[in-house]
């Protein structure tokens, strides 16, 4: 049964985790997403990276609703980013203003951005160029001051923006604490743009809770909730809660069988495979065993890993059937 009050659920953009392999299987297994953000795409060197252009790719996305999104430093950089999204058949992007991670924040990028009006006006000003082509922005309060969003709100307001995503925090604290939904709703208050909030979702009464509170978003963007819980989007969309139910772990484990081959299959070598497959724990599936899982990260090549995973999926479901019984 389809929810018929839904609200638009997008995917985070996540570097290290939400490349096109995950959106793909993602999408294939769960879906319940309007659009997935993929990890931003930069100018580094002067050059793009190749990594960047391989996740972009037409053919690696094809039936996915994908929206490229950009970290821009400066107008240069917006308009070689949107010109090469156009070039892969793009009509749309998101500008990263939100990115809180200092080796980007502190040369001027993503977060790094907010404390500077006069470079944000600058960047927007170039997305006028492309008539047709459609823009967003996801920001944070500030870098280190929360008013940050706040003196950018009016000056948002001026351009024809698809919609702005906040994640209310500032980016010095990272993903310290939690979003305050009180700087959220004063940022709603002066920003006339189409919203989407972004933070601290984990659950469906998260999503409730917070389409109660704004009643003017036009989605709801979660990252490390959907990675902790992959089927949390195709429980709100359709209300089938016998997702989160036992028979899930055996899904849940072909997930992770089918991505561990694409990420297997993509990998340059089992060291860097090794490296991209620990990454993924860090938010993945967050209720697996906890034994099971310190056991997992311990591996240190593909067979023994897929042993270790073989055995958190049965321990976990053994426990779930107990539960339930």
């Amino acid at each position: 049964m389809v929810n018929a009050t839904v609200m638009n659920i997008y995917f985070a953009p996540l570097q290290g985790y939400t490349d096109a392999t995950f959106r793909r299987l993602h999408n294939e297994l769960w879906g319940g997403i309007t659009a997935y953000y993929t990890p931003f795409v930069r100018i580094e060197k002067g050059a793009f990276r190749r990594k960047d252009l391989a996740d972009i790719a037409p053919v690696v996305n094809t039936g996915v609703p994908v929206v490229p999104q950009m970290l821009p430093r400066d107008a240069d950089e917006l308009c070689r980013l949107t010109e090469l999204f156009m070039e892969n058949g793009y009509d749309c992007a998101d500008i990263n203003m939100a990115c809180p991670f200092p080796p980007v924040a502190l040369h001027g990028r993503g977060a790094g951005l907010l404390p500077h009006p006069d470079v944000v006006v600058r960047i927007l000003d170039a997305t006028r160029r492309y008539a047709g082509f459609s823009f967003s922005v996801k920001m944070r309060l500030g870098w280190k001051d929360a008013d940050d969003c706040m003196r950018l709100a009016p000056l948002l307001n001026d351009y024809p923006l698809h919609h702005v995503t906040l994640h209310p925090r500032i980016g010095k604290v990272q993903y310290k604490g939690t979003s305050s939904l009180e700087a959220f709703r004063a940022f709603g208050e002066v920003c006339r743009l189409p919203l989407i909030y972004n933070g601290d979702i984990v659950s469906i009464e998260g999503i409730n809770r917070i389409c109660e509170l704004f009643p003017r978003l036009v989605g709801i963007m979660i990252g490390r909730g959907l990675l902790a819980t992959p089927q949390l989007s195709a429980v709100y969309a359709t209300g089938d809660t016998c997702l989160f139910t036992v028979p899930i772990v055996s899904r849940l484990q072909l997930f992770h069988e089918a991505l561990c081959d694409r990420l297997q299959a993509t990998s340059q070598g089992e060291t860097q495979l090794m490296s991209r497959l620990h990454a993924l724990w860090q938010y993945f599936l967050t209720d697996a065993p906890r034994r099971e899982r310190k056991a997992l990260m311990k591996t240190h090549d593909i067979a023994s890993y897929r042993r270790a995973a073989a055995i958190l999926f049965d321990t976990w479901r053994e426990a779930c059937s107990h539960v339930d019984g």
